[in-house]
């Protein structure tokens, strides 16, 4: 007598698939790929209730150009001979300066500083998906969201700017230096007025003579250095302080600052020469090179335009992103081909990164966003399967607050802060997903994936009060975007248990990176995404869906069927 076993696949317990599932968890604690999952295109049964978690991990350090170069995340903080484009309110002294010493495309070389920075975004949602009919779900989705930015701003000691820290201002710790800025502005106009008044009174042959023509151009040399000198310290020219300070002068010694004394000594000895008193000759100069630690001093400080965070570590910030809700469709709902037309209403319930910091990230978009989206699997009864999906993503405008400048500007002063209201892009997302069943539970598969962002639209609300007129174009500057990505992972679904058909179970676990992009901010991201969804029957249980079509057995034909004992 021969007995002839029907095949039984593997059919894990809710308690095996939980285990397994936390040693993914585990094991996938290292940086990798994106948000995403396989899109099977399948349905929840009417009356079932589908809870998922489903978290994510996403990093990024590094970004791709206009031209679709890989650069440091941290390019537009970087800098091998800081001036105007990292420090914009330097533009009033370093003109004042160029004027004082005779050279009007004078540059004030900060220093080089070099900016590396890494991103990591990670999501913790609660999904929720309810069949109310035969072929339609509703979703819902609740995410908690935790962002990161390590920055680390750092100095080159090998390439030392040629300034430092305006006497004047308390980081400096100069007491003496008010006292000498002063007297020497002072001294300028007291001196400059006596020839003006000899001027006046006919001496130095006055009206018409070259010696007149001196005196005239002493005077008026004068009274420019010392509104220059002025400028240059951060204050009027009677010493009070300006709205906006100056952070930083050149050093003491460096050809900046020699021919800036040069060019007092010059002044002071024309008027003496003149008949004028004596004017003081030297002007309060930094003997230390700016560093990274004065950089982040200024920027926290209002009094010098900034008001900001320093370029520094951003902790987590664990706050609700951005909900939605939405429903799907089946078209298609066979055992070999599915089709699900998908639609989502994305909910401005995260928070926005704030203004005042830098590098900081959001947690959310804080705008409405209307998605629609179709997936597609075919399974058809191989080994080989395939699905697909696309997306369209419309933002939607609104309005909130930010510091107007283009991202290769990043340090945009505190009166450029205005309201304006924001459409961002939208997106278009694509995927293949060429997959091999390995059992009639779990799948492996590789995808390919298209990314596509339109440009940003900024219009102002109103202008900045109090400042030079701002262009809400510079927000968008290269917003629009492209990348292409691929990755893979495991898909798990099954129905039957010990028991027979039953609720299913699933579970999964994607990577994906970025291997190419455009625009200019594309970030190159990596990342990782798993999921364990489970089912409970609420209303008007029916008939579990049928199982995939399962692969034959050793170039079977049909499955075998049980034999009965001979005789």
């Amino acid at each position: 007598m021969r007995t002839v076993r029907t095949h039984r696949p593997f059919r894990p317990t809710r308690s095996t698939l939980l285990c397994a599932v936390g040693a993914v968890f585990v094991g996938a604690a290292s940086p990798s790929a994106a948000v995403g999952q396989y899109p099977d295109a399948r349905l929840v049964p009417r009356g079932v209730l589908r809870v998922g978690f489903e978290p994510s991990y996403l990093s990024y350090r590094e970004r791709y150009d206009f031209n679709g170069l890989r650069e440091p995340l941290g390019t537009d903080f970087s800098d091998s001979a800081a001036g105007l484009r990292l420090f914009p309110t330097l533009a009033a002294p370093q003109t004042a300066l160029g004027s004082i010493i005779g050279d009007p495309g004078y540059t004030m070389n900060v220093g080089a500083f070099r900016t590396t920075m890494d991103a990591d975004i990670r999501h913790f949602p609660l999904t929720l998906h309810l069949g109310l009919l035969k072929r339609l779900t509703l979703t819902a989705r609740v995410p908690i969201v935790a962002t990161r930015s390590q920055v680390n701003f750092a100095a080159d000691s090998g390439a030392p700017g040629d300034a430092g820290w305006n006497q004047l201002a308390a980081q400096a710790e100069n007491a003496g230096a008010a006292a000498q800025i002063l007297a020497l502005l002072t001294e300028l106009e007291a001196a400059a007025a006596v020839v003006d008044a000899a001027i006046e009174s006919g001496s130095y042959g006055c009206p018409a003579s070259p010696e007149c023509d001196d005196a005239r151009a002493a005077v008026s040399d004068a009274r420019q250095l010392r509104t220059d000198l002025a400028l240059l310290a951060g204050t009027t020219a009677t010493g009070e302080p300006l709205a906006v300070g100056s952070p930083f002068a050149p050093l003491a010694g460096s050809d900046a600052g020699t021919a800036l004394v040069a060019a007092i000594q010059d002044v002071s000895s024309r008027l003496a020469a003149l008949g004028a008193p004596g004017v003081p000759t030297t002007y309060p100069l930094p003997s230390t090179a700016v560093g990274a630690e004065d950089v982040n001093a200024m920027l926290a400080d209002s009094a010098y335009g900034y008001g900001a965070r320093p370029l520094e570590f951003t902790k987590y910030r664990q706050k609700l992103g951005d909900m939605e809700v939405g429903l799907r469709f089946g078209l298609l709902q066979g055992g070999s081909l599915r089709a699900t037309l998908a639609s989502t209403i994305r909910l401005p319930t995260g928070k926005l990164d704030d203004p005042d910091n830098y590098t900081d990230i959001a947690v959310g978009d804080k705008q409405t966003d209307v998605e629609f989206g179709v997936e597609a699997a075919w399974e058809p009864g191989s080994v080989f399967a395939v699905a697909a999906s696309g997306m369209y993503n419309l933002q939607l405008g609104h309005t909130l607050d930010r510091r107007v400048t283009r991202h290769v500007e990043p340090l945009a002063p505190l009166a450029t802060k205005a309201s304006v209201t924001r459409d961002l892009g939208d997106e278009l997302r694509a995927a293949i997903y060429p997959s091999l069943r390995l059992s009639q539970s779990f799948t492996v598969y590789g995808s390919a994936g298209y990314y596509r962002r339109g440009a940003d639209a900024y219009t102002l609300v109103s202008q900045p009060e109090g400042s030079s007129t701002v262009n809400p174009d510079d927000l968008a500057f290269q917003t629009a975007m492209s990348s292409w990505r691929f990755g893979g992972g495991i898909h798990y679904y099954a129905i039957e248990g010990r028991s027979g058909a039953g609720l299913p179970i699933e579970a999964g676990i994607d990577f994906h990176s970025v291997f190419s992009g455009t625009g200019g901010q594309a970030p190159k991201s990596s990342g990782v995404y798993f999921y364990l969804r489970l089912h409970w029957g609420l209303f008007n249980k029916g008939p579990a869906p049928p199982p995939p079509p399962q692969p034959p057995e050793d170039g079977a034909e049909t499955p075998p069927e049980e034999v009965q004992p001979e005789g």
